[in-house]
């Protein structure tokens, strides 16, 4: 009878050792449960605290490259395209009345006495930066222009060549940085018109109208100095007469 009551023990304890068991992982459970919720809870009531979003990850880094400076035409001040790291491979030369090449230039660096500062402190797009360089040609004048997108007008979620342009200038210096055309003109090209002026093709860009062929074509003359932008109506006038011409 002995050898039976002692393994009826065994069997009870091994049944007690079992449940113990149960409980303690039930118990392990149930705290590991309660420690997520609360962990939650907190995360919550942190997210509503802030207003409502979660802390956006950090933007990764834009990688740029700058090329060599270029000297400006009768003064001391030297000028260097900022572009896009992705540009690496295109030519970085300028030509000889600024760069057109520089497909990727997203701001302008000017160096002189005072160090180095940049252009533009928003995100951008250059298409054109014109200005007085070392060339044969380059006639003197006191201004840069900057074919520029500053506003992602087609939402592409970036500012680039798929965005209008606009028309700035700025001082030899690339101080007093300012816009040449205004609503409802929408800037198409300029050139040189003499050493103070520059003469400024737009549509005129109703708000009912999308269509730019139905828009009429427009010549200004800026004068760089006082800022005053004058309709160039023998231009205007001329190009009227062709188009009647054309209805004969």
């Amino acid at each position: 009878m002995k050898p039976s009551l002692d393994r009826a023990a065994r069997l009870v304890w091994l049944l007690i050792g079992i449940l113990l068991l149960l409980f303690l992982a039930g118990a392990g459970v149930m705290i590991l449960a309660q420690w997520l919720g609360n962990r939650g809870a907190a995360d919550e009531a942190e997210r509503v605290a802030s207003g409502g979003a979660r802390p956006a990850a950090p933007p990764e880094p834009v990688t740029v490259r700058y090329r060599m400076p270029d000297s400006i035409l009768g003064t001391a001040t030297r000028i260097v395209a900022v572009d896009h790291g992705a540009a690496q491979g295109r030519r970085s030369s300028y030509g000889s009345s600024g760069y057109p090449d520089a497909e990727s230039a997203v701001n302008v660096m000017f160096v002189d006495a005072d160090g180095v500062r940049l252009l533009l402190d928003r995100p951008a797009f250059i298409r054109h930066v014109s200005y007085p360089g070392a060339g044969e040609n380059d006639a003197p004048r006191a201004w840069i222009s900057y074919e520029v997108a500053l506003d992602d007008t087609d939402r592409s979620g970036e500012v680039d060549a798929g965005d209008a342009l606009a028309l700035y200038v700025t001082g030899l210096d690339g101080r007093n940085l300012r816009p040449v055309l205004g609503p409802p003109l929408r800037y198409r090209s300029h050139a040189a018109f003499g050493p103070s002026r520059i003469l400024v093709y737009a549509l005129e860009a109703p708000a009912d109208v999308k269509d730019e062929s139905r828009m009429r074509q427009r010549a200004f003359l800026y004068d760089v100095a006082s800022g005053r932008l004058s309709p160039y109506a023998a231009m205007d006038s001329a190009a009227e007469r062709a188009g009647r011409i054309l209805q004969r």
